[in-house]
């Protein structure tokens, strides 16, 4: 079943009221996962950059994280958190967070990479925008074939929002076939108040993907971080709805026909009946038969290939049809 992933990102605002409304919506909107941007100290960004303020406001006391995680575990279910830096993996890793996210920001920290694959079981990297040469040395030399069952790669990129015809979802099909070993998502980021929020994703279910990540904010009214490419709750209940339903259309990848497709041929194939009446020692000839669906099909087992009759005899009188 594929794993979706309500992204709150920074939409919290350092605010623990808000983190926890969006933790109740998030819950609420039936998501396997609630995942939040855990910003901590000067990890992000420098002074001088343009949303350093921002950045800085979204630190929270680990005991208001301790409580949201107490919450979406008692609910049944996992916490991610995007994490820039050692400290920031240290506290995910002290709250025990089911697993952590590798921001486009940190594809190249290589060490971050590591130490998450050492303290972690489940890693999700983003690479969209990530040239293929650098995203062939992550996975050849940094993560290795042994840890490959643990991680995650990310497709997709946030261009407030990401336009449609820029998503580029063959791309997921091509990295499967590269890399025929390895687990893809999608990162939605299709605009919020458009109906692409709801049936972008279910496009790359077809493609095989493990996950997708979608934006959860409270109200978009409200203009909250993160509100771009965002469902509202209930919002969010429908595309999980619309995932879940159209996934059991996926069904197996096993090419034996099904009960149901062997019902459906045994009523739709035609079969060899007689144009005419023929007797018994006559040499069946193609102008004597033809192929037709019948409506009693108790009268034996029935020939659907001309090329088993063609220049026979018959061994009793058939009469036509």
């Amino acid at each position: 079943m594929v794993e979706i992933i309500a992204e709150v990102a920074q939409g919290y605002e350092g605010s623990p009221k808000l983190t926890e409304l969006l933790t109740k919506g998030a819950i609420n909107s039936d998501a396997d996962a609630v995942k939040f941007q855990m910003v901590v100290n000067d990890e992000l960004a420098t002074p001088d950059y343009v949303h350093y303020k921002l950045f800085k406001s979204l630190q929270m006391d680990s005991a208001v994280w301790s409580d949201i995680v107490s919450q979406i575990h008692d609910a049944g279910r996992k916490v991610y958190f995007d994490i820039f830096g050692q400290d920031s993996l240290s506290i995910a890793k002290t709250l025990k967070a089911d697993g952590v996210k590798i921001h486009l920001s940190d594809f190249y920290n290589h060490r971050l990479i590591e130490e998450s694959i050492r303290n972690f079981s489940r890693i999700y990297i983003s690479i969209g925008g990530i040239p293929l040469n650098d995203l062939d040395f992550l996975i050849n030399e940094v993560i290795k074939k042994d840890n490959y069952k643990n991680i995650y790669f990310m497709y997709g990129f946030q261009a407030e929002p990401t336009p449609l015809k820029e998503n580029n979802l063959r791309k997921i099909i091509s990295y499967k076939e590269r890399y025929p070993n390895l687990k893809f998502g999608f990162l939605d980021h299709s605009a919020g108040d458009e109906e692409d929020a709801y049936y972008l994703s279910l496009i790359t279910l077809g493609m095989g993907i493990d996950c997708i990540e979608k934006h959860i904010t409270l109200d978009r009214i409200l203009e909250i971080e993160d509100y771009v490419s965002a469902l509202e709750p209930n919002g969010f209940k429908d595309f999980v709805r619309l995932i879940r339903k159209f996934e059991s259309a996926l069904g197996t990848n096993n090419l034996d026909i099904t009960d149901m497709e062997s019902q459906y041929r045994k009523k739709a194939v035609k079969v060899v009946v007689a144009n005419r009446d023929i007797k018994k020692g006559e040499i069946i000839g193609l102008e004597d038969i033809s192929l037709k669906r019948v409506g009693d099909s108790s009268l034996g087992i029935p020939v659907i290939k001309i090329e088993e009759v063609i220049n026979k005899a018959l061994t009793k009188d058939v009469k036509k049809y």
